[in-house]
């Protein structure tokens, strides 16, 4: 039944999810208060997947991923455990373990577009200090040899002979990276003014340089508070799968329904708990660079 009901949850959200994403009509469709959120919650799915880079998945077989995950835990706690009221944080921990892997994925490609740009701008100084290239001839040379994760981008722009600008407009979406748009906007901004550009993007480098030290430090100071947080809010849990391994009469007290209500409010505390701290620890990240593509 536990199983069961597990399922038909996660059906029903995903249900909800993808009619109201879908543009139900206004005559029948739920109201505003309820389509606004559900549309944020999408679309930040959908950016977490581009940002992935996992084509196999998307927001729907991603739900439907965590919901089997969540089912699967919740089973599993369930049976080890022998506390019906313990599957609330099965379902939660499973949903949770997919999720989480999908945003590891997400971070570790974009390390790897920091590191790509930061290599693009100081091959872009190099060659630009010798002297014997132009940024035209320069980028030519990246879409050829230069960071494998930009490549792409760079063979779009050196295509292009004529609405280079448009080209840097759709580079800088695709990558979604701040640090391209510095890139991006050293470009542009430099090129109808003239003056030299190899004291400008070793300028660029060394800002480059410290953002990305920065926000690195940042992000590894937020992957241990975490972490920490994760094991606060795990121990209570581990504590009662090792009483149920051990058969401790400790446990008799929340097979009963008052034990139960007690347990569950305590899980939701918990939960409450653990949001907060994941609230506090978020980061705004590095501002996208706006310029005026016109």
């Amino acid at each position: 039944m536990l199983e069961l009901a597990g399922a038909i949850c996660a059906g029903l959200a995903g249900s909800v999810a993808i009619l109201a994403v879908g543009g139900v009509s206004s005559g029948f469709g739920p109201p505003g208060w309820v389509v606004r959120p559900l549309t944020r919650w999408w679309s930040g799915r959908e950016a977490l997947l581009r940002d992935a880079g996992i084509p196999e998945l998307d927001p729907t077989r991603l739900l439907v991923a965590e919901s089997a995950a969540a089912v699967a835990c919740a089973a599993a706690v369930v049976v080890a455990t022998g506390l019906p009221v313990l599957a609330v944080s099965g379902l939660a921990g499973g949903a949770l373990l997919v999720h989480s892997a999908v945003m590891a994925r997400a971070r570790r490609r974009q390390a790897e577009r920091q590191d790509a740009v930061l290599d693009a701008v100081r091959t872009l100084r190099q060659l630009l200090e010798v002297g014997a290239t132009s940024i035209n001839q320069a980028i030519a040379i990246l879409a050829e040899r230069g960071p494998v994760p930009l490549r792409r981008e760079f063979r779009a722009i050196a295509a292009k002979s004529v609405g280079r600008r448009q080209a840097w407009k759709d580079a800088r979406d695709r990558v979604a990276e701040p640090l391209f748009d510095m890139l991006a906007a050293a470009v542009l901004i430099q090129r109808p003014g003239g003056g030299e550009l190899a004291p400008l993007f070793a300028d660029l480098e060394s800002s480059v340089t410290a953002a990305q030290e920065v926000e690195r430090e940042a992000r590894a100071l937020q992957a241990q508070a975490r972490s920490a947080s994760t094991i606060i809010v795990a121990l209570p849990l581990v504590f009662l799968l090792i009483l149920s391994g051990l058969r401790s009469p400790y446990l008799d007290a929340f097979r009963h329904p008052e034990g139960e209500a007690f347990l569950l409010a305590m899980l939701g505390v918990m939960a409450l708990g653990y949001a907060w701290m994941r609230r506090l620890l978020e980061l705004p990240g590095l501002q996208r660079v706006r310029l005026n593509d016109a």
